[in-house]
């Protein structure tokens, strides 16, 4: 008989482990998901643009881009001396 209530005891800590360890993994889930639809959907965050706001967001970035790519021509970097002891910067 005591074989037999060892084994249950074995099994009853066997199941509430595996219940744990399934309850972690849901608690897990939610809080990603939670987390996902309020970045997306919350206070700060939007949803993904689609269609026409989308083409003009990317209009507005290359516009950007095309400004940044501009100043940095007109404002070269200055590079440093090739020598070693000398660290100051070359003029452009």
């Amino acid at each position: 008989m005591p074989i037999v209530r060892r084994y249950n005891q074995a099994m009853s800590s066997f199941a509430w482990l595996i219940i744990l360890v399934l309850l972690l993994t849901l608690v897990g889930s939610a809080t990603l998901v939670f987390i996902t639809v309020k970045y997306y959907w919350g206070e700060r965050g939007t949803p993904p643009l689609v269609g026409e706001e989308r083409r003009r967001q990317r209009e507005a970035e290359l516009k950007l881009r095309a400004k940044q790519f501009e100043h940095s021509a007109q404002h070269p970097r200055e590079t440093r001396s090739e020598s070693f002891l000398d660290n100051r910067k070359r003029g452009a």
